[in-house]
């Protein structure tokens, strides 16, 4: 399709390592390790709403944002994967949630955790 081509060139100036939660390779059990299944993946990365909770549990507070990373839907980006995005200069590590797929595209809503050191609080 023309249009998911255009938005490769013109959208999807951000870049997306994804790591998947996954058995270590000796075999061991209960022994899992992440690995990277996809690196680099052009992408967007935005906002949705303006929630941002701070959270109060026991000393240390913490912000939740959602986030929306835009992509290919060729890329198989499952509930749980950790996502570490590069967007203008920043770097964000984000956990992804079920994808939701169109024909040109897919969303998959983010949630980042930062806690108190991060924001410094």
């Amino acid at each position: 399709m023309r249009l998911k081509k255009l938005l490769d060139r013109f959208m999807y100036r951000d870049r997306a390592t994804v790591y998947r939660h996954c058995e270590a390779s000796d075999g061991l059990a209960d022994d899992y390790e992440d690995v990277a299944v996809y690196e680099d993946i052009p992408c967007k990365l935005s906002q949705y709403g303006k929630d941002i909770a701070l959270d109060k549990t026991g000393m240390a507070p913490s912000i939740h944002e959602n986030l929306r990373m835009t992509c290919n839907p060729a890329y198989d980006i499952q509930p749980n994967d950790y996502i570490v995005i590069q967007h203008q200069g920043q770097e964000f590590r984000l956990n992804a949630s079920q994808s939701f797929c169109y024909p040109t595209h897919q969303e998959i809503s983010l949630l980042r955790i930062v806690n108190k050191r991060e924001v410094g609080v």
